[in-house]
């Protein structure tokens, strides 16, 4: 057993000299899908999603871009990986990934917590991508819904989130799945497959997640994005809690004051899934954007 352990870690020495660190402990949480050729786009899930929602964005940019889709481990599968902070170590991972397969500026696009991974990964390499399109994230969601939250103030919420993803079994979960994916999703016809995402991922893994977005505020860090950013807003969800465009609009622009070259664009219409609901206007806007130079 002990030469076993020794050899082991032998082993591990050896690759260390003939392969850097980063490679070897890179991409430990995600994998990604190579479609189409041309410019790179990296494309993002969100939280409890797959690759899968971006499969009509896959259908209309494959003949001119070359996408790279990722995908999470927990999310829309149960796999588990041990993460200090699962957020932190795929931004990381992203960033690892651009620079270890030497791709040239490319556009990265991220829906909801994607689209938050994607503006933290500009604001620390702020020269390693080319564009940032961000389908409603922002640098501390938590605030579009309730003003005045902090990462301190937040925790007494996030340890009830855990528990409860922890302890939901399969019928719940899919009541609770329902549930969110409503709120999230104005079209009928495409709320069956996010909801069935979610519950192909893997709880613990989505509580953690979830309780880091509540925890993790990059409002400070925005500033230092100097690269041309899209972000797409939605607000049709809360109208029925009081909320106006105005004041929707208004909680955003707060959020993204800082960055330097920013494009704030608001549905009418859509829920989170704007790309599900007002996929003309998401589209057209998109196409604009990452054909400027």
């Amino acid at each position: 057993m002990k030469t076993s352990v020794l050899l082991k870690i032998k082993l591990l020495l050896i690759l260390s000299v003939l392969i850097p660190i980063s490679e070897l402990f890179a991409q430990r949480l995600i994998s990604t899908e190579i479609v189409g050729n041309g410019q790179p786009i990296i494309l993002i899930h969100g939280m409890s999603s797959s690759k899968g929602v971006w499969d009509e964005t896959v259908e209309r940019y494959q003949s001119q871009y070359e996408l790279h889709l990722v995908s999470i481990k927990g999310f829309g599968n149960k796999e588990i990986e041990s993460s200090e902070h699962i957020l932190a170590q795929i931004k990381n991972e992203v960033i690892q990934y651009v620079k270890d397969n030497t791709l040239t500026k490319p556009i990265l696009i991220g829906h909801s917590m994607g689209g938050f991974l994607g503006l933290w990964a500009a604001a620390e390499e702020p020269d390693l991508f080319g564009k940032i399109v961000s389908v409603d994230g922002v640098p501390y969601f938590p605030v579009l819904q309730m003003p005045g939250i902090t990462p301190e103030t937040a925790q007494p919420m996030v340890d009830a989130m855990k528990a409860q993803f922890a302890n939901s079994d399969e019928n719940s979960a899919r009541a609770t799945q329902e549930m969110i994916v409503s709120t999230m999703i104005a079209t009928d016809s495409k709320r069956e497959k996010v909801v069935q995402m979610g519950i192909d991922s893997n709880p613990e893994v989505i509580g953690q997640a979830y309780g880091e977005m509540f925890l993790t505020d990059i409002r400070d860090k925005v500033s230092e994005i100097k690269i041309p950013v899209l972000v797409f807003g939605a607000w049709a969800a809360y109208k029925n809690y009081g909320a106006t465009k105005e004041s929707v609009a208004s909680g955003y622009k707060s959020q993204l004051a800082n960055i330097e070259n920013v494009t704030f664009l608001l549905a009418d219409k859509a829920y989170h899934f704007v790309f599900y609901d007002e996929p003309d206007w998401f589209y057209d806007n998109l196409d604009e954007f990452i054909a400027t130079k």
